[in-house]
């Protein structure tokens, strides 16, 4: 289980582990799914731990860079490190994505983006 949180704003912040592995990835992913559904068009903040990054957890924040376009909901990641922003920035389809190095910058992100609207799947 990821740990998460509900700020007073309603802000829906999650903790991923940076070094996740490609066993806990699909754990990963199903549990950000089931956040997204308990708190549906919620701003979505994912924070990101402070180690190198993982192929793994790439492929999860992409993945619920994906999730929270389909469900319209706002997503920023915090990414306190500079070769993390980086790894993330150039994945391919994260071109979009609000990467922040502070808390404060990941919520004035997310308060900066229109809603989206929600897409079929």
């Amino acid at each position: 289980m990821l740990p998460f949180n509900v700020t007073e704003s309603g802000v829906l912040i999650i903790r991923l582990r940076a070094d996740l592995d490609i066993a806990d990835r699909a754990a990963a992913a199903w549990a950000i799914d089931g956040y997204l559904a308990a708190h549906p068009s919620a701003p979505v903040m994912l924070e990101l731990s402070d180690v190198p990054l993982s192929a793994a957890a790439v492929s999860t924040v992409v993945r619920t860079q994906r999730m929270c376009r389909s469900a319209g909901a706002p997503l920023a990641v915090l990414a306190a490190t500079a070769e993390t922003r980086r790894a993330l920035e150039a994945q391919a389809g994260a071109e979009d994505l609000a990467v922040q190095p502070t808390r404060a910058l990941a919520t004035a992100a997310l308060s900066a983006v229109p809603t989206p609207v929600a897409t079929a799947a």
